[in-house]
């Protein structure tokens, strides 16, 4: 085990030495203790962070909040500023998505709780055997016991003994992996609606309540667009079979793909839609579903109430950061910036890369991208590139298994953009150079 005797925290990771302590934090650079300005390309490791650090107009609104009330319960008050960020996210959202449940401070709860209205709507409309939630293989929804369940972890399998047992994937989208050499990308998006169909038959169309996808496959397998049309077909198979269908879009939503919604690219309206880290952007923990107001009829006249819920849901302090937070990411200005420089950073990896024997694929919307690679021991060189780009370029990068996942903060500026993408090639040719 690493030092950690004079710590009292439960490390996650207790072989690793610890990271160096934050001083401070601005922009879209972190000082650490040993005095060194790292450039946090990553926006937050996790990508939360989507307006970088000490953004004046939310602090602002922060503090101006802490001088009235920190928290009060939404279920028990009203609070005009949840109103004013219900209306702000609803604003640009998908058509009949028209109401806000405020699920609590992360993503994977904003998994259950949709997955929990999916449920109750089914329940209190007489159809309480539809209990069956169907994933993709390749996916990451949280770290909930449900949100597990509709995932697909290795180092998570080990929970299988107390995993919910009525969930089901079916095989991941991805059209540079599965599309066969004679189909077009149509036919294979519809192949893979067809797929859907036939496990919602197997299970029994009366048994099957939801299906849970991220719009776009996220950082497991390097952001991966789907095929034009897929939605569609899959939207058209679950109001086939009375099955909802619940958009994640925790780690794609809210600007990250150059639309508010990443679903806008699609034309789909979900039944449930997932937002988490880039609502508040680290400022405050919060995330929301949104969902329609027909929903909310059938549970007022079935049970009568929402029967889930948290203490600081709908945080007071956190709907105030939020609030400033999506005023700037809908403003047009910042998603045609997000779409310019994404589409050019892309378009620099491809010009620099493309030839290059062990280049894959770059693909992603927005500033939300991959590079891939392919070469004997990817996770190792994957590790070698973070490395690189940390000690040598002091830049942080998300480089994991077979890619390096982009998703830098929205503030990011051309000249960062360029020693960002600039390091990545330099370090890439390199390391590849003598690699084997």
């Amino acid at each position: 085990m690493a030092n950690t005797e004079s710590s009292r925290l439960l490390q996650k990771f207790p072989h690793q030495e610890p990271r160096p302590i934050v001083e401070r934090a601005d922009g879209m650079y972190i000082h650490t203790k040993d005095g060194r300005r790292l450039m946090d390309a990553t926006a937050g490791t996790t990508s939360f962070a989507v307006l970088g650090y000490n953004h004046p107009e939310v602090l602002d609104a922060m503090r101006s909040q802490m001088e009235r009330f920190c928290h009060v319960d939404y279920n028990i008050w009203r609070n005009p500023l949840l109103e004013e960020l219900a209306e702000a996210l609803l604003s640009q959202a998908p058509l009949d998505l028209d109401r806000v449940y405020f699920s609590g401070n992360s993503g994977s709860e904003a998994i259950e709780a949709a997955m929990k209205l999916s449920y109750q709507v089914h329940f209190d409309s007489g159809n309480s055997a539809k209990t069956w939630f169907i994933a993709r293989d390749q996916s990451f929804h949280g770290a909930t016991l449900h949100g597990i369940a509709m995932s697909e972890l290795p180092i998570l399998e080990f929970y299988e003994e107390i995993l919910p047992s009525n969930c089901a994937r079916i095989a991941q989208h991805h059209p540079l992996y599965f599309r066969k050499p004679e189909e077009s990308l149509d036919d294979y998006a519809r192949r893979c609606a067809e797929e859907l169909e036939a496990k919602i038959l197997e299970i029994g169309p009366e048994r099957v309540g939801a299906f849970v996808g991220e719009t776009m496959l996220g950082s497991l397998v390097g952001d991966v667009p789907p095929a034009p049309n897929y939605w569609r077909y899959i939207r058209e198979v679950c109001d086939r079979h009375d099955v909802h269908l619940i958009l994640d879009e925790i780690y794609c939503g809210n600007g990250r793909s150059g639309k508010v919604y990443c679903c806008d690219w699609d034309e789909v309206t979900p039944d449930f839609l997932c937002i988490g880290k880039p609502v508040a952007a680290g400022y405050a923990p919060l995330s929301a579903v949104l969902t329609k107001s027909r929903f909310e009829s059938i549970i007022a006249d079935g049970q009568g109430r929402i029967q889930h819920g948290h203490t600081h849901q709908g945080h007071s302090l956190g709907a105030a950061a939020a609030l400033a937070v999506q005023t700037i990411i809908h403003r047009p200005e910042t998603l045609k910036r997000i779409n310019v420089l994404g589409e050019r950073m892309r378009g620099w990896l491809r010009h620099e890369l493309g030839d290059h024997p062990y280049y894959r694929d770059v693909r992603g919307r927005g500033s939300l991208f991959s590079f891939e690679y392919d070469l004997p021991r990817k996770p190792e060189f994957s590790l070698q590139i973070a490395h690189v780009m940390e000690h040598e370029h002091e830049i942080l990068v998300n480089a994991k298994w077979h890619r390096v996942s982009f998703t830098p903060p929205y503030i990011i500026t051309d000249q960062e953009a360029e020693r960002l993408i600039g390091g990545v090639i330099e370090t890439f040719r390199a390391l590849a150079k003598n690699w084997s």
